[in-house]
C-alpha cells in the first residue's frame, strides 16, 4: 500500500484524465452539433428552394395546333429567364376536356382552352376562372365523316352517334350547337361516342364507332386530303373560340405573373402576322399542312392575348349552353372570368 501522497497524486492524475476526457467529449458533441446543424441548414435551404421554385412555376397547356406556336415559341427561345419564372408548355391531344381535368388535379397551371368548354365547366360548379382572352376570331369547325361512310350531306346525320373526345369538350358542345342549327334537338336525345381525342376519332370513324367528328378544320385537312375522311359541312362559334383559365386560388396569388406572360406571350402572338412568311414555314414543317392553307388561315385569325374579355359574348355562350342543355341553370358573365 503507498503513501498518502502517493494515493493523492494517483486520485489527482485519475481526475485530470477524467476531466480531459470529458472536454474531448463534449468538443466531440459540439462538433457533432454544429456537422448536425450545418447539414440542417442545408436542407432547409434547399427546401426553401424548392418552394420557391414551386412558386415561380407556370405550367401552361393547350392543343398541339397552329393556333399556339407562340406558346412553343415561347418555351423554345425562354422568353421568360428575366422574369425568374419556372415557365414549360405541354400539348394535350384530347383538348379542352383533357386540359380541365388537368387543371382539377393542379397538373397545370394555366390552359388555354374552348371558351364554352370552360364556361359549362365553371356553370357546373368547376373550379376555374377566365382570365383573358387568347383568339378572338371566329373558330370553324369541320364535319368529318370517314371516306367509306355513306353520309354525304350534314342532314344525314340526323339521329346519328358523334364521335367525342370526351363529355363537356368543344367537340362534344358544338355537336349540341350543330343539332340546334339543324332543328334536331327536340327530336331525340343525341347519342355519343367517346374517343378521347383526334387518333382516337380516326380508329373510331374507320371501325364504324361514331358516324361523324367535329374538329377544326384546319386541323383535319390533311386527314381530308389524303382522302381517309371527308368533310360535309361546317359550323362556325359566334363567340371568341380560345381563352385562358386557371383555378381561382392560382389566379389569386400569381396575378403578377399572370399579367407577365400575357405580356411577353402578346408579342409572339404580334408576330405570327407581323412576319407571315416565317410563320407559315414553321407551322408547315410543325404541323404537317399544305402552305397555303397555312396561308388562308393566317389571314383570317387574329390574336387578342390580353387579360380582357366580352361579357356580352360570355353571355351568349351561357345562353347557348342553356339551350342545348349542357348546363341547367345560368350564370351571369362576371362569374365566369377574373382580371386581376
Amino acid at each position: 500500500m503507498g503513501s498518502g501522497a502517493e494515493r493523492l497524486s494517483s486520485r489527482s492524475g485519475e481526475k485530470k484524465s477524467v476531466e480531459h476526457h470529458t472536454q474531448v467529449d463534449l468538443c466531440a458533441m459540439m462538433r457533432g452539433d454544429l456537422a448536425k446543424s450545418a447539414q440542417l441548414g442545408v436542407e432547409i435551404e434547399g427546401r426553401m428552394e424548392q418552394v420557391l421554385k414551386m412558386s415561380k412555376r407556370f405550367k401552361v397547356g393547350g392543343v398541339p395546333e397552329h393556333f399556339n406556336l407562340p406558346w412553343y415559341r415561347a418555351a423554345e427561345r425562354e422568353v421568360f429567364a428575366n422574369d425568374a419564372l419556372e415557365y414549360s408548355w405541354r400539348v394535350y391531344p384530347g383538348g379542352t376536356g383533357e386540359m380541365l381535368t388537368a387543371l382539377e388535379d393542379d397538373e397545370l397551371d394555366v390552359a388555354v382552352l374552348l371558351t364554352e368548354g370552360v364556361v359549362a365547366h365553371i356553370a357546373r360548379g368547376g373550379d376555374a376562372a377566365i382570365v383573358g382572352t387568347f383568339v378572338d376570331s371566329p373558330l370553324i369547325w369541320g364535319v368529318h365523316v370517314h371516306a367509306d361512310s355513306p353520309h354525304t350531306t350534314l342532314e344525314d346525320l340526323r339521329a346519328r352517334p358523334f364521335a367525342i373526345s370526351r363529355l363537356r369538350s368543344g367537340s362534344h358542345i358544338m355537336a349540341y350547337v350543330l343539332a340546334q342549327q339543324m332543328g334536331w334537338l327536340s327530336e331525340k336525345a343525341l347519342e355519343f361516342e367517346l374517343v378521347r381525342d383526334l387518333e382516337g376519332a380516326r380508329s373510331a370513324l374507320a371501325q364504324g364507332r361514331g358516324d361523324a367528328f367535329m374538329w377544326e378544320k384546319y386541323t383535319t385537312k390533311p386527314l381530308v386530303d389524303s382522302g381517309e375522311w371527308r368533310r360535309i359541312g361546317t359550323c362556325t362559334t359566334p363567340w371568341p373560340p380560345f381563352v385562358l383559365a386557371a383555378k381561382r386560388g392560382f389566379v389569386a396569388t400569381r396575378a403578377a405573373d399572370i399579367d407577365s406572360v400575357f405580356k411577353r406571350v402578346h408579342g409572339l402572338c404580334q408576330e405570327m402576322t407581323d412576319e407571315p412568311a416565317a410563320s407559315v414555314s414553321e407551322i408547315v414543317a410543325r404541323f404537317g399542312q399544305r402552305e397555303e392553307d397555312v396561308r388562308e388561315w393566317l389571314a383570317q385569325t387574329h390574336w387578342a392575348c390580353a387579360r380582357e374579355v366580352d361579357l356580352e359574348q360570355l353571355a351568349g355562350v351561357v345562353e347557348t349552353l342553356l339551350s342545348v342543355e349542357v348546363i341547367d341553370q345560368a350564370i351571369a358573365p362576371q362569374e365566369l372570368v377574373v382580371l386581376g
